[in-house]
């Protein structure tokens, strides 16, 4: 794939997009094992070939509730912070290429907004380009890496 090449995905009726680079594979989803303690936006956990993956949620950060985790959902397997991560999304709708020209800084239209890196404007489909990294700030990337330690003790003292 080519770098601008991208991954469309929806979460609600909102698209959003990943560079494909960046992503390590899409799967269908599972159910989540919760984290307790562990911060917005993690859902919860899943095992991918023996490590423990946090998934993260989009839909607080476009004013929605999330859900539970149907069927027809996918997993962005992604990294960040130095670990894989994962995106809930409904569906994935395309492979894209998005002309750099079409493209404008997040912090140009929404300013403040830290979970977005871009716009970009598709006919009349405007997409927002994710980037995983932005999704956790330090703390709390600090936070969850602290609850799936816990939640690792636990599992063990449990055995």
């Amino acid at each position: 794939m080519k770098t601008d090449d991208y991954i469309v995905f929806e979460v609600d009726t909102v698209k959003f997009a990943l560079p494909s680079v960046d992503v390590d594979r899409v799967e269908r989803a599972v159910m989540l094992t919760p984290v307790p303690d562990s911060p917005e936006p993690v859902l919860g956990v899943v095992n991918y070939g023996g490590d423990v993956v946090p998934v993260l949620g989009l839909r607080g950060r476009i004013g929605t509730e999330e859900r539970d985790v149907i069927p027809s959902d996918r997993l962005i397997f992604s990294f960040a912070h130095g670990r894989r991560m994962a995106l809930l999304a409904d569906r994935i709708s395309d492979v894209l290429e998005i002309n750099p020209g079409t493209v404008r800084s997040a912090d140009e239209i929404w300013p403040g907004v830290s979970f977005l890196k871009s716009f970009a404007g598709l006919g009349a489909d405007v997409i927002l380009v994710q980037e995983i990294g932005a999704l956790l700030d330090p703390d709390q990337e600090r936070d969850l890496a602290e609850a799936i330690a816990a939640m690792a003790e636990e599992s063990a003292s449990d055995d």
